[in-house]
């Protein structure tokens, strides 16, 4: 028997049904951890690198200023810690869009 060819167009992405709220959940704590814990760290060696050493800046007053800033609330401190996760929502928006666009209907 002749088989029909497979169809050239791809389904259009939709996340796992099974563990997405714990994958997700996942996702978000590891980019909150990173946000708060390893951007500081980012922030205070670009600084000294770029800019030089600044009287009074050290690592432990880069954590302080972004963790005390959580509870104040700064807004510099949220988009420290929140950023990260909201740029890996942004490209994964940016990604379903890009394949909306790629796969005409008719």
């Amino acid at each position: 028997m002749a088989r029909k060819p497979a169809s050239k167009k791809k389904p259009a992405r939709r996340a796992p049904a099974r563990g997405s709220v714990r994958h997700e959940l996942l996702l978000a704590l590891g980019w909150l951890a990173f946000g708060a814990f390893a951007l500081p760290v980012l922030i205070y060696l670009s600084g000294t690198t770029f800019l030089g050493r600044y009287d009074g800046a050290t690592l432990g007053r880069t954590f302080g200023t972004v963790l005390l800033g959580l509870a104040i609330p700064s807004p510099a401190s949220w988009i420290v810690v929140v950023g990260p996760y909201l740029m890996i929502l942004l490209l994964r928006v940016l990604r379903w869009g890009w394949s909306l666009g790629s796969n005409p209907k008719g």
